[in-house]
């Protein structure tokens, strides 16, 4: 991230940020439902796969959110951005499908067994 000599972050960098944090979170969204549907045929190699690639698309999205967050914890100003709050709303979605399609795939799994 650039930071201007004034302490400030550049707002056309937040806004790349931003479009990487939506990027891997709907990657991740992708790879999800990708996901759920290998694991309704039974196909839970490639579910576990698809959940794996999900869970790296949103360790990376989560990550550039971080390291945002902590300049503003450090005290160098980070202007508000309508762009940016979308992408931690986008993140923070994509998280709780992820935890909801990993318990729906241990159904499966489970009605796969009998």
């Amino acid at each position: 991230m650039e930071i201007n000599h004034d302490k400030s972050v550049d707002v056309e960098k937040l806004a790349t940020i931003s479009m990487q944090v939506i990027l891997h979170a709907g990657n991740a969204r992708a790879s999800l439902f990708k996901a759920i549907d290998s694991a309704s045929n039974y196909d839970f190699k490639i579910a576990d796969e698809l959940l794996e690639t999900a869970n790296d698309d949103l360790t990376e999205a989560h990550r550039v959110q971080t390291e945002t967050m902590q300049l503003e914890a450090e005290g160098i100003q980070v202007p508000y951005s309508v762009l940016f709050s979308h992408a931690q709303d986008t993140l923070m979605t994509v998280k709780s499908e992820q935890n909801l399609i990993k318990e729906m795939i241990k159904l499966y799994k489970r009605i796969g067994e009998k």
